[in-house]
């Protein structure tokens, strides 16, 4: 079933082929509900809860978004052909959610994340919109880019009281921000829309110099000093595509490291190569080790492939990262 019957289905009632197994959802008000059954349970002792509803924002890739006749708004994510998550919520009078894209030079800046007394993107962009609107506000974005990463295409949402016309939004922030830093687009999105949580896949780029050390852009690059076979890189680069435990290819402890590159590109430009990455998510520094490991095995530095890299789940040779100057974060798509 598509989304529109599955839908169709939870607004009959037919609950039971539409869920998924692993489904959690957040009620107006009680704990949160995990797994098949009780959301089941509740919905039945819900009969109500779906009426009247219709869709006013089904753009997103694996949610949308309804109101109800009794003025909630509830959002219904879907995962392999089943309902995997609700949430419901009453919207907040007089609030505003706003989506942003921003792009930024990260060289300056300790990463997206704000980070007690050190100069990130996140905390410019709040102190510029404490300017604006005199309250603090607390900003969430797509992706958590690294020191010195760059962005063409992260995406933040934050709340607001303040009445301002959609489309000067982008003119007094940038009025505001650094140079560094700039909003590209803004539109007013449902309360429950979320940066990072309904994200579908992001796209990452990084970028390799092949030819001559430049110091002008040193900073925007990763400049490789030996020849690497290309061949061979492209050929250990989709050895990343689908679904994989990539623990040989991240740093810190989350509780699952399987994530789903669902492509993999490499371009040749002159002396640029551009490597691109677009999956449904990253752990922290995945993308740099994974340059590094890629960029040893094709200049003979290191042995073995990727396939044995991954099987492994360790990072005994996988300790090298490639410099952030060289990551973009691209696009996130919902």
């Amino acid at each position: 079933m598509d989304r529109l019957e599955l839908i169709e289905q939870l607004i009959k009632g037919n609950y039971e082929n539409i869920i998924a197994a692993d489904a959690s959802m957040k009620p107006l008000s009680g704990k949160n509900l995990f797994d098949k059954s009780p959301i089941i349970d509740y919905l039945k002792t819900h009969p109500d809860l779906f009426l009247g509803f219709h869709i006013v924002d089904g753009m997103n890739t694996i949610s949308l978004i309804g109101e109800t006749s009794e003025g909630l708004i509830i959002k219904v994510s879907f995962k392999n052909n089943l309902i995997q998550k609700i949430v419901v919520k009453r919207p907040e009078v007089g609030i505003s959610r706003i989506k942003m894209i921003v792009e930024y030079d990260g060289t300056e800046y300790c990463g997206f994340q704000r980070q007690s007394n050190l100069k990130t993107i996140q905390s410019i962009l709040e102190e510029a919109l404490f300017t604006i609107t005199g309250t603090p506000t607390i900003i969430n974005g797509a992706s958590r880019t690294d020191t010195g990463v760059h962005a063409l295409g992260q995406v933040i949402h934050f709340d607001t009281l303040l009445k301002i016309d959609i489309e000067k939004w982008p003119i007094i922030m940038n009025n505001i921000l650094p140079k560094a830093i700039r909003i590209k687009s803004a539109m007013q999105v449902s309360q429950l829309f979320h940066s990072r949580f309904d994200v579908a896949y992001k796209e990452y780029c990084y970028i390799l110099n092949l030819g001559e050390y430049s110091p002008f852009s040193r900073l925007y690059e990763w400049t490789i000093s030996y020849s690497i076979d290309l061949e061979r890189f492209e050929k250990e680069l989709k050895k990343l595509e689908g679904t994989h435990d990539f623990t040989s290819f991240c740093k810190g402890e989350k509780t699952s490291k399987i994530r789903t590159i669902y492509e993999t590109r490499l371009k040749k430009d002159g002396n640029k190569i551009f490597v691109s990455f677009i999956g449904d998510g990253f752990l922290h520094n995945m993308i740099r080790i994974i340059m590094a490991v890629l960029v040893n095995l094709s200049s003979g530095q290191l042995e073995g492939d990727v396939d044995t890299i991954l099987t492994s789940k360790s990072r005994k040779i996988t300790n090298r990262l490639a410099p952030s100057s060289g990551l973009y974060l691209v696009k996130v798509q919902y």
